[in-house]
């Protein structure tokens, strides 16, 4: 199935279960030195209540909320980085075809093996492509549900990452994304913190974010907890050029 849905002809397998759509030259990503301390950090609850005023469950229930809205067909998690609350939803839904896609082969690793601990091997439903998530291998309209957790603050051009997770959504499918933003004291100092060292882009707040998409020619609904925004298409305006 996902060689009908591909751009390209070229998929290799890298690692077990695991294939890419890159270059060899190109496959090696500066997250792949990262997986540990990445885990170790964003996988602390007490770390997300304190700073970013979440608990890992709210994470998790955006996914299924995702996972169900569509019921069935083929879903996308582009930036999915280690699945780190997002597994168990993943091995849970067995009634859809899921693309995991990340830049980093050692975070797909840790994403593969999340899910061979949950499930005891990974269901044919689920394939992990490493890929470029402003360039994705697919089809224009290949999914019925796009997603990306946790990655759009990560860079400053934002509408154009979010053009491309468009392209490749279905004209009537959902798009569901979350994005740290600056709402309090402690999330914007934070930010700041983030950004002097490289890891987050612009730093914005639920407000400034609204803005921002309401340029796009997308209609999005945003629901903020703390400093976290969760964003997804609204459905009685899905794709719909704006007017004003």
């Amino acid at each position: 199935m996902i060689r009908e849905i591909l751009t390209s002809n070229h998929l290799e397998e890298v690692e077990d279960g695991i294939f890419s759509c890159l270059d060899q030259t190109e496959r090696q990503s500066s997250y792949d030195n990262k997986v540990d301390f990445y885990d170790a950090v964003i996988g602390n609850r007490f770390y997300h209540r304190a700073i970013w005023g979440n608990w890992p469950s709210n994470y998790r229930a955006f996914c299924k909320q995702a996972l169900l809205s569509v019921p069935d067909g083929i879903y996308l998690d582009a930036g999915c980085g280690s699945l780190v609350f997002t597994a168990e939803a993943y091995s849970e839904a067995e009634n859809k075809q899921i693309v995991l896609l990340d830049r980093s082969i050692g975070m797909l690793i840790k994403g593969r093996d999340r899910i061979r601990k949950l499930k005891g091997r990974v269901p044919d439903n689920i394939i992990f492509i490493q890929g470029e998530i402003f360039n994705l291998p697919f089809k224009h309209q290949a999914f019925d549900t796009v997603t990306s957790f946790g990655v759009i603050h990560i860079f400053d051009d934002k509408l154009s990452l979010l053009t491309e997770l468009e392209r490749v959504k279905q004209k009537h499918g959902l798009t569901y994304f979350s994005s740290l933003v600056g709402n309090s004291f402690i999330g914007r100092r934070y930010l700041e913190i983030l950004k002097k060292a490289g890891e987050v882009a612009t730093c914005h707040s639920s407000s400034s974010l609204t803005s921002l998409l309401s340029t796009m020619p997308y209609h999005y609904k945003i629901h903020s907890i703390g400093n976290m925004a969760y964003v997804m298409s609204k459905p009685e305006s899905l794709n719909l050029k704006r007017t004003d």
